[in-house]
């Protein structure tokens, strides 16, 4: 998770996630073309607000292009319908499963670009304080999520030590899933130490439910406005 300084990432981080599921929630509702391909220009719109230029912006969306194609494919080629377009062994492709697979593939789209929206212009720590101040989640369990959160660059980093350990000892796999073991039981053995000296070192400094913050997020009449225009937007959508 990430920030920069544009208009997007100024808005309290729950109030901003707050508007973003309701727009999911209104998609996994319908299944007219016409609304799906709104949301996913609203995504679109959102995701230019946050900082990103068009070329930034599609080589971003470059990875996710493969799952949406292979997204189309299984539900094109494995679907149901009666208008057949193409038919050989177990692939049959209809009228129906192909629109039914767009849609499908629509919808991951507007998935992905508002999940990236919100990672994006986000700062973890300040999710954090703002779960904890407006969603009044325990701080045992949000700072929990934020130390989970700055581990993970750390399990990327010794994947890939072992992965090169593996390659210069000239290791190889002698049975299906001995990679994954052999990486995954040392990772995980690590990560339950590393756990439990986070978790003596917040215990030697009293952390406690009971604290002080130095920041505490607010909810600004920007967000109600904003929370107020996804709505209104999602209502006008839906009444059209």
């Amino acid at each position: 998770m990430q920030t920069n300084a544009s208009l997007f990432a100024k808005l309290n981080p729950v109030i901003k996630g707050s508007g973003l599921f309701l727009i999911m929630f209104a998609l996994i509702a319908t299944t007219d073309w016409d609304k799906t391909l709104v949301f996913l220009g609203l995504a679109i719109g959102l995701l230019l607000l946050s900082g990103w230029g068009p070329i930034d912006f599609l080589k971003r969306l470059a990875p996710y292009s493969l799952l949406f194609v292979l997204t189309f494919w299984m539900m094109a080629a494995f679907g149901k319908g009666t208008d057949t377009i193409w038919s050989f062994g177990w692939f049959h492709v209809t009228t129906e499963s192909i629109m039914h697979g767009w849609l499908l593939a629509l919808r991951m789209a507007t998935f992905v670009c508002l999940s990236l929206a919100f990672v994006t212009t986000t700062d973890a720590t300040r999710f954090v304080m703002s779960l904890i101040h407006q969603t009044k989640l325990s701080p045992r369990f949000a700072y929990g999520f934020l130390a989970g959160i700055r581990f993970l660059p750390q399990l990327i980093e010794e994947v890939r030590v072992l992965r090169q350990v593996r390659m210069i000892r000239n290791v190889h796999s002698r049975f299906p899933g001995d990679a994954f073991l052999s990486i995954g039981l040392p990772l995980f053995t690590r990560s339950i130490q590393r756990a439990e000296r986070m978790a003596i070192a917040m215990e030697a400094r009293h952390f406690s439910a009971e604290r002080t913050y130095y920041e505490i997020p607010e909810v600004s009449r920007r967000d109600i406005m904003y929370l107020l225009a996804i709505v209104s937007f999602i209502c006008l959508i839906f009444l059209l």
